[in-house]
């Protein structure tokens, strides 16, 4: 029996989120069944649940803070696949389940989602497999830091095997030349940090 109610969990997923919608109910009702599945009373202290999220909306809000798993803690892992969909690892079983939510079952844009969403059993408002995560590794787990090495060429710090290695070379992904979400465009002084935006 899960310590929280769902309107508990909830609230508490608004309230960190900012509003109701949509994919928070999703998000709720989705982390309610993983942790049903696995037993876990007590997410706020059970230390072995990762979550794995599909998508940066609404629905991993509520996935994080109804399974009390976050990126600082390592416990929730993002992959942009712009799906309403999660999976949830169990490493004490070392077993995982995804959760999708199948075209069909959505919610009005003027309707109540608390009130349609609980019309819809968990049966037929998602889909549910069984399955393994074959690229998961140590270094992909909550614990300290596995290993840390400086990239040859610019010097930060790379940690938990994250590294390239080309030519003989340890490399950062932008050093080594992989797609990167950010471009430099120059590197600033003390005083141009200190004066902001105003320079």
């Amino acid at each position: 029996m899960l310590k929280n109610s769902f309107d508990e969990d909830l609230q508490a997923s608004v309230a960190f989120h900012g509003h109701l919608c949509a994919g928070q109910v999703i998000g709720v009702r989705m982390a309610r069944l993983a942790l049903a599945y696995f037993g876990i009373d007590d997410p706020a202290h059970y230390r072995d649940l990762v979550a794995f999220v599909e998508c940066d909306r609404c629905l991993a809000d509520a996935v994080m803070v109804t399974c009390h798993c976050s990126l600082g803690r390592r416990r929730l892992k993002w992959y942009d696949y712009g799906i309403m969909s999660a999976t949830f690892y169990d490493m004490r079983t070392k077993r995982a389940i995804r959760v999708s939510q199948p075209q069909g079952n959505h919610c009005p844009h003027d309707a109540d989602p608390v009130a349609f969403f609980n019309a819809i059993p968990d049966e037929r408002l998602f889909d549910v497999d069984e399955v393994v995560l074959p690229d998961l590794t140590e270094d992909d787990l909550p614990g300290g830091t596995t290993r840390g090495v400086a990239c040859e060429r610019c010097g930060e710090l790379i940690h938990d095997h994250r590294e390239v290695v080309r030519d003989g070379h340890v490399l950062c992904k932008k050093c080594a030349g992989e797609h990167v979400y950010y471009r430099t465009v120059r590197r600033l002084t003390p005083a141009q940090v200190q004066a902001g935006v105003q320079e």
